[in-house]
């Protein structure tokens, strides 16, 4: 018999594969059917092991949302460094909407329990604010608004793009000319605004 040598990963890299193996096991079969010990089952490691790593199956679902939503931020972050103009970076925050809310994405699942998602309430708050910040100052300038003007236009187009994204996400609409449509309302809403 042919025994399969086992691979010693770093600590970081052990983090990284429960957490993909558990990604992986809520998108298939739901995250009401997984526990920590069919997760072990399923990387093929102890349950000792995992909960080395994590002390509880909230401690590891917490851990997940919170990787899972940084590496959102960070993409959408790097993509509006690159941006264009300032339509180009509404676009991006429509699209990142719409990702997250897509079918496939962990993070609607995890954020649905209020246990698991007030373990990133104050990386939502910081990461928000930062956005936001972002968002009004270049609204306000871009369409020669006041910031109050552009606080309010920031927050409808904020709320209008996350409707849609999850009216598409029940419909069968193109995502592409969803966003299209949202990003027309969107633009039209800031322009009438600098025109009252």
């Amino acid at each position: 018999m042919n025994a399969k040598a086992r691979t010693r990963l770093s600590p970081s890299a052990r983090t990284d594969q429960l957490l993909d193996v558990a990604k992986q096991m809520i998108m298939s079969d739901g995250l009401q059917s997984f526990t920590t010990e069919s997760l072990a089952r399923t990387a093929a490691v102890s349950s000792a092991l995992v909960y080395n790593y994590f002390s509880s199956r909230q401690a590891l679902l917490q851990a997940l949302l919170e990787r899972e939503y940084r590496v959102i931020g960070n993409a959408l972050l790097s993509e509006v460094g690159n941006a264009n103009n300032f339509e180009e970076v509404i676009r991006m925050f429509v699209a990142n909407n719409f990702n997250s809310h897509a079918p496939g994405n962990i993070v609607p699942v995890l954020l649905s329990q209020p246990e698991i998602a007030d373990s990133i309430r104050e990386l939502r708050k910081q990461q928000g604010m930062q956005i936001a910040r972002y968002l009004v100052e270049n609204t306000a300038k871009t369409y020669k608004l006041t910031v109050k003007q552009a606080q309010f236009a920031v927050a409808m187009s904020s709320g209008a793009s996350t409707a849609v994204s999850e009216w598409v996400a029940m419909n069968t609409l193109d995502q592409k000319q969803a966003i299209d449509m949202a990003l027309t309302y969107i633009k039209a809403g800031m322009k009438g605004l600098a025109d009252d």
